[in-house]
């Protein structure tokens, strides 16, 4: 799933009006897009910065370009900035001491604490309980540009992405 953290010149009440207009449903916290199991969501920081803008945070478990054009659809054509984003890998056979025997087999990741977290690629891959979360953040007063650190954390999600399909145990009953 990912996460982004972004903001944008739209206070809530005014984002939800222009958001029914494109079937989104308001929710106990935020807006939801929801359809065969996918989801996209919009919540409103509780503690809201000084300053002119709105924080808000998006889930959304949907596939990378269905993701990126509902974030476009909806907050992008506001000014919208992203500062953060996140994706939480999880894999019901590894385990926290499988994947650090993953990332220290792999040289192109750099370790910068023995517990779990790592460094590629201007990318920070933490080890959480039995999960990895792979983030990048912005610098101080800078945007991200979202598709291009999307396909940036998705190269390193399928490089870490556990392969259960098997070639070789495959078998046909057609076959002689």
């Amino acid at each position: 799933m990912f996460k982004l953290t972004c903001f944008a010149p739209i206070e809530p009440e005014q984002l939800g009006k222009a958001l029914k207009g494109i079937h989104f449903k308001q929710v106990r916290n935020g807006f939801e897009w929801a359809i065969d199991g996918s989801t996209f969501r919009i919540e409103s920081f509780e503690n809201q910065p000084r300053t002119s803008l709105e924080g808000y945070r998006i889930t959304f478990n949907c596939d990378l370009s269905g993701g990126l054009y509902l974030f476009d659809l909806s907050l992008g054509c506001l000014g919208a900035y992203v500062t953060g984003i996140e994706f939480i890998l999880e894999h019901p056979s590894m385990f926290h001491a499988n994947w650090m025997k993953e990332m220290r087999k792999r040289p192109s990741f750099k370790m910068i604490d023995a517990r779990g977290l790592f460094f590629k690629d201007g990318i920070n891959i933490v080890l959480v309980n039995d999960s990895v979360t792979i983030k990048i953040h912005s610098r101080k007063n800078k945007k991200l540009i979202l598709a291009d650190c999307i396909k940036q954390i998705d190269l390193i999600r399928e490089e870490l992405q556990p392969n259960d399909f098997n070639l070789f145990s495959f078998q046909r009953d057609d076959i002689a």
